[in-house]
């Protein structure tokens, strides 16, 4: 057996085709056939069903697969180290990120952070928390960008920034002093779909207010962008919550529409998650800095936050 075996395994594990699995490996399908086979034959096992379309796993196999991917993480956190011992950095960082942070932080930080990594292929992905955790738990992802806490003992999390939560506007008839939780009015606010943390923290905004978002008209609208909500919030004329980042590029025009709260303001926590076992600390601490930097000065401090934690 050796590593290049348990490659072309898994490749051909997450393909389910085994000519995409050789152009993946860069070596011909009858090749990949062959080690596979040999691999097969030397542990007396079939990891595959190749009589199947797509290509199935038997159930030996599947218990195999997930102590190869343990054993090929391992070989990649051993190179992580030294590579960090040595103070050198390449290959992959993948991050995800939540589509209510994604648009308004990456252009602050991320060209920054890769100039700083010249030999790191950065890869980021818009995922939503539960995507994330995930992901992070089955070693998809090294990194999340994302609202914290999160209170998972298999991850743990390193605290960014907090930042406030504004009333977004577009109603007829509204007031440009700053809002309490109590004065909302609900019956035109408008949400992120479902599996959004957003969605959730506006809940909870609500319950501090012990009232429930229903909006009045005889239409629903469900979408993952942030872009998509406040386009919507301002055709019909209703309301909707963002967090202050989301506000710094909006035009001048759309400014007015914006209201602050009054204390106790409600704000959210943004922070990275990583897997317990995550071994990239040099990438990590890194990252933490040149995000907490690129921030500095864009977000009010105010003593009077209250934070709204994820459901």
């Amino acid at each position: 057996m050796n590593i290049q075996q348990f490659q072309y395994v898994l490749a051909v594990v997450d393909l389910k085709n085994f000519e995409l699995a050789a152009e993946r490996c860069h070596i011909t399908q009858s090749t990949l056939s062959t080690m596979i086979g040999r691999f097969e034959d030397e542990i007396g096992i079939k990891v595959f069903n190749r009589k199947t379309k797509p290509v199935s796993i038997t159930p030996e196999g599947e218990a195999l697969i997930k102590r190869l991917r343990i054993i090929l993480h391992e070989i990649d956190s051993l190179d992580n180290v030294i590579q960090e011992l040595k103070g050198e950095m390449s290959g992959d960082l993948r991050i995800g990120i939540i589509p209510t942070i994604a648009p308004y932080l990456l252009p602050l930080f991320l060209s920054t952070f890769a100039e700083k990594f010249p030999k790191v292929t950065i890869v980021v992905k818009e995922m939503t928390t539960p995507q994330i955790q995930q992901s992070l738990k089955a070693r998809q992802l090294d990194i999340g960008i994302l609202a914290v806490p999160i209170n998972d003992d298999s991850l743990e999390e390193l605290f960014l920034y907090t930042e406030p939560f504004l009333v977004y506007d577009f109603r007829d008839k509204k007031s440009t002093e700053k809002i309490s939780i109590d004065q909302l009015d609900y019956s035109k606010i408008w949400l992120l779909q479902e599996g959004h943390c957003l969605r959730s923290q506006v809940y909870r905004i609500c319950e501090l207010s012990n009232q429930t978002p229903k909006n009045n008209v005889n239409f629903e609208f469900e979408s993952g962008s942030m872009d998509s909500l406040l386009r919507i919030t301002k055709a019909s004329k209703g309301i909707t919550i963002i967090p202050y980042l989301a506000s710094i590029d909006l035009p001048d025009s759309e400014r007015s529409n914006l209201i602050e709260f009054m204390d106790p303001v409600p704000v959210r926590s943004v922070g990275l998650l990583t897997h317990k076992h995550f071994v990239k600390k040099r990438l990590l601490t890194k990252l933490e800095t040149t995000i907490q930097q690129s921030i500095r000065g864009l977000i009010p401090e105010n003593e009077h936050y209250t934070v709204v934690r994820p459901l």
